[in-house]
């Protein structure tokens, strides 16, 4: 009982101690394969085929005061959607090449950076 709840402080802790940084959004798109190639899984109960989850890439870019980040999500099409509105304030935290975005109800949403680029000539 005692490991179990000093795991989960040590996750509460974790998650505050990330460095919030204000960004706003600037693009968000999705895209889909036109053809999905691979083996179908079959049950093994019935040997009925299994249809595969489909999968999405989404892309999102936030803006800072300094730079631009360009985000990537690889997920299947029935994960919930991040709700963003482009032009809205939105917090991240970057943790090397992972960004962690909250949504409107305070949802940490983990991303990939793909790229970050200066903004300061």
């Amino acid at each position: 009982m005692a490991a179990a709840l000093c795991a989960t402080f040590s996750v509460v802790a974790i998650a505050e101690e990330r460095q919030w940084q204000k960004g706003t959004w600037r693009e968000s798109s999705v895209e889909r394969p036109k053809v999905s190639f691979g083996v179908q899984s079959r049950d093994p109960n019935s040997n009925l085929p299994r249809a595969a989850a489909a999968r999405e890439v989404r892309t999102f870019v936030i803006d800072t005061n300094t730079h631009r980040l360009e985000l990537r999500q690889d997920v299947t099409v029935d994960t919930p959607d991040i709700d963003i509105l482009v032009g809205q304030p939105v917090l991240f935290a970057i943790e090397k090449k992972t960004v962690y975005v909250k949504d409107g109800l305070g949802k940490e949403h983990k991303l990939s950076l793909k790229k970050q680029t200066s903004l300061v000539q």
